[in-house]
């Protein structure tokens, strides 16, 4: 698949088909209604084909892929229902550490945290689950980074709707911090929107999938459920704004290759991207919940697998209110004259991923 990147310029977010092949192979060991998809066996395989650090650069112990790769292993875990924290280690967790000057060349995983002005992050993803959680916290007038070893942590656990577990992160003052750069920190919050985005993308593709297998394969009244207008148009539905979201999350995709979020335009399209993804995962969870009915709602079913993760995502480096907040409010300064030229042009948004670290660690 291409996408606009900017104006001028079509990115090629298309991935060697072979490697797109083995990802697809990879992961439907784990996905299966009778297969257990434990993220350490999940985390085990792709280190063993070389895809656990797959954006790392070389010199760490990485592959040096970069975002096209990234997103298409993101999209074919979430479609398959498979949770391991990649994105936290590879995405994540991997360029804070990087641009702090620590050591990236662990083979083992790893989750962020932003402190609150308490000291402690609530509700980190794979928090208890990884070997080290890199924690930032803000500093002076910046930012400091310490990568700490889990059981080190002050570790609460938290509810969690999907198969990923989440818990509050308070680490101890002698964590080793380091100062990183603001840009560094800000530039968390644009990978981490993103990642989510790519990950909802991916759910979508599941939940779609599964709904025309059940709606095929599944008869009601002497014939196949696929056959009734009603149940038509929900799948349909489904379809149309997982296509929309995928659309949105291209234009920020081709941003991250030409300008690693870093662009004047970048803060606009991951806020874009953020705001068709929420309110289409909303639309596909509830289309692909009615279309199978009571049975998408037991535990033997694997549609949980990619609904769940899905509506905990949306809230994830920041919520829909939070990036379409920022939008409105763009489209509000610019005046009337502005809306038309901001829908196709775009407008730089400078302030996401600033004001999403002010709320979260109380500045």
């Amino acid at each position: 698949m291409t996408t606009t990147g900017t104006a001028t310029e079509t990115v090629d977010l298309t991935v060697d088909p072979d490697l797109q092949s083995l990802m697809t192979d990879l992961v439907s060991g784990f996905s299966a209604p009778d297969a257990d998809p434990d993220p350490a066996a999940v985390w085990a395989t792709l280190t063993e084909v070389g895809l656990a650090r797959l954006t790392a650069p070389e010199e760490s112990g990485g592959s040096g892929a970069g975002w096209s790769e990234a997103a298409a292993l993101l999209r074919t875990l979430a479609a398959a229902g498979v949770a391991a924290p990649y994105a936290e280690t590879d995405l994540l967790a991997g360029p804070v550490r990087r641009a702090a000057g620590l050591d990236d060349s662990s083979g083992e995983t790893a989750t962020v945290a932003v402190l609150g002005p308490g000291g402690t992050a609530h509700r980190v993803p794979w928090a208890g689950a990884t070997a080290t959680v890199v924690c930032v916290r803000r500093a002076g007038g910046g930012y400091e980074a310490a990568d700490v070893a889990t059981d080190r942590l002050d570790l609460t656990a938290a509810e969690s709707i999907s198969a990923v577990p989440t818990a509050s992160v308070r680490p101890p003052q002698d964590a080793g911090w380091v100062p990183v750069d603001d840009a560094a920190v800000e530039a968390l919050v644009l990978r981490g929107a993103l990642t989510r985005a790519v990950q909802s993308v991916g759910a979508m593709d599941g939940m779609l999938t599964s709904a025309i297998g059940h709606t095929t394969e599944r008869n009601q009244f002497g014939r196949a459920l696929a056959k009734f207008q009603s149940v038509q148009n929900l799948v349909v539905d489904l379809a149309a704004e997982a296509m929309l979201a995928r659309a949105a999350v291209d234009s920020a995709l081709a941003d991250a290759l030409t300008e690693d979020l870093a662009g004047e335009l970048s803060g606009f399209r991951v806020a874009v991207a953020r705001s068709v993804v929420s309110q289409a995962v909303a639309v596909a969870v509830r289309n692909a919940h009615q279309v199978h009915g009571a049975i998408g709602t037991t535990h033997e079913h694997t549609l949980h697998r990619v609904t769940l993760p899905a509506l905990q995502w949306r809230s994830e480096f920041g919520s829909a209110s939070f990036w379409e907040g920022l939008l409105t409010r763009l489209a509000v300064a610019g005046g009337m004259d502005a809306a038309w030229p901001m829908i196709v042009e775009g407008r730089p948004v400078d302030d996401g991923p600033a004001d999403w670290l002010a709320a979260v660690t109380g500045a």
